[in-house]
């Protein structure tokens, strides 16, 4: 239950982390969330739990669940919004030879309310409706 509402609570404040920009345009209010949501130590604290609630959800059987597949979108999604933020934290130190990983952070950081709000829809799906097959 509490890897469940892990799982929950990182996806949505993932998501609120990629798009905080986006939605301060949109929000006249949320512009004080804003300066929490793009600290570093904060990103990189919530992407280290992010990738643990994954690893957690993938490790998680209970007799009602398929194996694996039960909750395969969060723990994919967990693992992608998760290494963004810890990336994100080294981004000035990545080497450019790891060319992938900068490419990775620099999409999401374009790109990243597009992925924000997928991953506030899939912590709200997976709240709602926890049962289905791939949520």
């Amino acid at each position: 239950m509490q890897i469940y509402f892990l799982v929950v609570f990182t996806h949505l404040l993932a998501g609120l982390v990629l798009s905080s920009h986006f939605l301060e345009e949109k929000i006249e209010s949320f512009a004080s969330c804003t300066t929490l949501l793009n600290n570093n130590r904060f990103k990189l604290v919530l992407g280290v739990v992010t990738v643990l609630s994954a690893l957690f959800t993938l490790l998680k059987v209970s007799p009602s669940d398929v194996l694996v597949i039960g909750d395969l979108l969060p723990a994919v999604s967990g693992f992608l919004l998760g290494g963004y933020l810890v990336l994100s934290f080294f981004y000035d130190n990545l080497e450019e030879n790891r060319s992938w990983m900068k490419s990775y952070v620099d999409i999401l950081e374009d790109r990243g309310h597009i992925a924000g709000i997928i991953a506030i829809i899939i912590g709200i799906l997976h709240f709602l409706v926890p049962s289905a097959l791939i949520l």
